[in-house]
């Protein structure tokens, strides 16, 4: 569905992606993992058309995709939803839902595709006309995946949903990125809840410097020596390291 090959992207003299090279295939959970700086939301703006790659190529589903505006890239079916969530606290929930179909009122109902998108969200439906900073932060995060979901992504690109939440809102993310694979929609994740991410994810990458220096399924990487020492700060046999 989804090639990224020896992309680059640079932000002047800094060189945020250097050479990375990813797939996703139909209907699998793709996390991206690495410390802060490792060039893992450079990679999804680069795919999402926010930023322009220096170098490399992007393509969805055979085509091209490398350089294309956002909107254009909203067109063909990839949808981001934004670290921090970045919703618009002085609307409505209704009208935050109503913004994330502006693109694709022509490919149907924007009434049918809140039905839809509200699905999963059952937190969301009683509260639809009231604001959304009224919202907790568990509840304005599936808001803002369930605008992403009113453009009817085929591919979803997720940005640190687990981010600031508390450990029953994360759990309720997990289960709704397996639901939504379920549902058919194919999701690259980046995620800093590693254990959690591996746990759910078909594959992963390990980004370190704008680089790719793992890459497996997500149980293989979960007993990956170098990952587990790492990233979840124990060694194989559970003891904590000093």
């Amino acid at each position: 569905m989804l090639q990224v090959r020896e992309l680059h992207v640079r932000y002047g003299n800094v060189r945020a992606v250097q050479g990375v090279s990813i797939e996703v295939r139909s209907g699998e959970i793709v996390v991206l993992i690495g410390a802060n700086g490792a060039g893992k939301t450079s990679m999804l703006n680069a795919i999402a058309g926010i930023v322009r790659p220096a170098a490399g190529f992007i393509s969805f589903q055979g085509e091209i995709i490398t350089g294309l505006p956002a909107h254009r890239v909203i067109d063909r079916g990839i949808v981001q939803v934004p670290e921090g969530r970045l919703i618009f606290t002085g609307l409505t929930v209704r009208e935050n839902l109503r913004l994330g179909a502006y693109r694709v009122k022509e490919r149907g109902d924007p009434a049918q595709a809140m039905e839809q998108a509200l699905h999963n969200f059952a937190e969301l439906r009683p509260r639809l006309d009231e604001p959304a900073s009224a919202l907790s932060g568990g509840q304005q995060q599936m808001l803002a995946i369930a605008r992403g979901l009113m453009a009817r992504p085929r591919l979803l690109l997720l940005d640190e949903p687990s981010l600031g939440l508390a450990p029953r809102a994360v759990q309720a993310v997990f289960r709704l990125v397996r639901t939504l694979r379920g549902e058919g929609i194919t999701v690259l994740l980046v995620e800093q809840n590693v254990r959690q991410a591996l746990q759910i994810a078909d594959r992963g990458y390990v980004l370190e410097g704008g680089t790719v220096i793992l890459s497996g399924t997500g149980r293989a990487l979960l007993a990956h020596d170098l990952l587990v020492s790492s990233y979840l700060g124990i060694t194989q046999h559970g003891k904590g390291q000093s």
